[in-house]
């Protein structure tokens, strides 16, 4: 018997479905990386301090973290439909009063209600896509689905770079809105009716322990670096205070009838170890897409422009991979494909371990086609995995869970590695100065410049600073090719065991 779906839509209603909702997660990820390259023009015309700075970016992030988990309680009591609209609505909105903002106050009061507003959009459109496809249609509409997830952080800074420098930052904001119109006109004639419950009661207690401890770790983790992480006092309260509240919304919520979350999703197997998978993906994704702009910039010299290129073609390989996925049957055994894709992205980390000064700009074209397949070999796939056994009640719930893990394993992974970078990056210099006497030949070295002169010096600190920067980059690289591998192993040994027993 052909399974059906949850909720019947002619084909072309759910083929507009699939790609509205991409375009509305274009719109978020576009966000966030159109407004970073807009940061320092910010900073000039609002008169804000270095340390201020910051808050722009965080208070979105906050905003985000803590009111994502609302997004169960509110799909069933409103409907997902009715959310989604209104998430449109609210993140357009929004949009503008970040771009009339004249202060400070005003751009950080606006981000936060931005991020509130746009925390919806990616679990409600995925939960949407579960209603009305079947699982096995659903690989090929997530594959589609997720390409606005890789066309965002693609276009983001082109785009933010062009609107900072032709009109103002105010305009990397404004941009949602003639984005935004469109998108809610048509979402309106698309979007089904999907089973609610419109008797979920609102959970206030476990909403507040769960947004104060995600806000604080979020806090923790974008403010850990610039204070030390655990010799700054503020961090250590924030650690302590996020871990107490987490403990209390566990209890609170264990044997609640009508809980804040739906735990029961966490007991599915499949659902647990795909977002173990996200989790994973994630650091390496944007573990080096934060690393690899410095070395380009400075260990290679490439400029900001060329830079941005030479990201371009990781974005590619997820394209076509994402394509080719669409078109396999994921649904009838993902761990095959994510096993492949760690491996993938193991080898093409291996292949930046290799990077050096002379590297030719070929071989990082490659290295990053090769990484954008084996990403996407993952992502879509464990995407698919989470759902596979899940019931249908609890895909909203599971939906937002798995956005907030997303996004707080990406933040966390960017923060233990720019930690590791930088004491690493510390401790290679030292290394290398170690090895420089006036007596010892240096390969290279100019005969006519002193190491005694001010000039030699500084020169001589500019060449090891840069060797240090390369070595701590490539440490990184390859401790996350190893994680990639062991993982992708590990998969593939699971699956080799499973076609044993059968």
């Amino acid at each position: 018997m052909t399974e059906k779906p949850l909720v019947e839509v002619s084909p072309s209603i759910r083929a507009w479905n699939v790609f509205l909702s991409s375009m509305a997660v274009v719109l978020i990820t576009l966000d966030a990386t159109i407004a970073n390259i807009a940061l320092p023009r910010i900073q000039s015309d609002l008169n804000l301090t270095t340390s201020q700075v910051p808050w722009i970016l965080t208070s979105y992030i906050l905003a985000n973290a803590i009111f994502m988990p609302l997004t169960g309680f509110l799909a069933d009591r409103f409907g997902k439909r009715e959310l989604l609209l209104a998430s449109v609505v609210g993140f357009v909105g929004t949009s503008f009063l970040c771009g009339a903002s004249q202060n400070l106050e005003q751009l950080v009061a606006a981000r936060m209600l931005q991020g509130a507003s746009g925390a919806f959009l990616l679990p409600v459109s995925q939960s949407i896509l579960l209603d009305i496809h079947t699982k096995e249609s659903y690989a090929r509409a997530v594959g589609l689905w997720s390409m606005g997830i890789i066309l965002g952080p693609i276009i983001g800074p082109t785009m933010g770079g062009y609107l900072t420098e032709t009109l103002s930052w105010h305009w990397v904001f404004l941009i949602n809105i003639p984005l935004g119109v469109p998108l809610f006109i048509g979402l309106t004639l698309v979007l089904p009716n999907c089973p609610n419950n419109k008797k979920r009661k609102f959970d206030l207690k476990g909403f507040v322990y769960l947004g104060i401890a995600v806000g604080l770790l979020q806090l923790l983790i974008d403010r850990g670096e610039g204070e030390n992480w655990l010799q700054s006092w503020e961090i250590r309260i924030e650690l302590v205070l996020s871990l107490v509240f987490f403990a209390i919304f566990f209890i609170h919520i264990t044997g609640k009838k009508q809980p804040f979350i739906q735990l029961s999703c966490f007991k599915d197997g499949n659902y647990v170890a795909g977002m173990f998978f996200t989790s994973v993906t994630n650091w390496v994704v944007f573990g080096t897409s934060a690393l690899l702009p410095g070395y380009l910039q400075r260990v290679m010299g490439y400029s900001v422009a060329d830079t941005g290129l030479l990201m371009i073609p990781r974005g590619v390989g997820m394209l076509i991979a994402m394509a080719v996925l669409s078109r396999l049957p994921v649904s009838r055994n993902p761990l095959l494909f994510i096993a492949f894709g760690f491996i993938l992205v193991a080898y093409s980390l291996s292949m930046m371990g290799n990077y050096n000064v002379q590297l030719n700009s070929d071989y990082i074209v490659w290295t990053g086609i090769l990484q954008g397949i084996g990403t996407s070999f993952v992502f879509l796939p464990t995407n698919v995995l989470c759902y596979l056994t899940l019931p249908a009640h609890l895909q909203t719930d599971a939906a937002s869970s798995l956005g907030l893990i997303r996004n707080l394993s990406g933040s966390i992974g960017i923060s233990t590695i720019f930690t590791v970078f930088a004491r690493d990056n510390q401790m290679f210099h030292a290394l290398l100065a170690e090895t420089i006497t006036p007596t010892r030949m240096i390969v290279g070295w100019p005969d006519l410049l002193s190491l005694q002169s001010a000039q030699g010096a500084w020169i001589l600190n500019q060449e090891l600073t840069r060797q240090a920067t390369m070595q701590s980059y490539l440490n990184i690289f390859i401790v996350m090719e190893w994680m990639a591998l062991a993982i992708g192993l590990v998969v593939a040994l699971a699956l080799f065991r499973r076609m044993l027993t059968r």
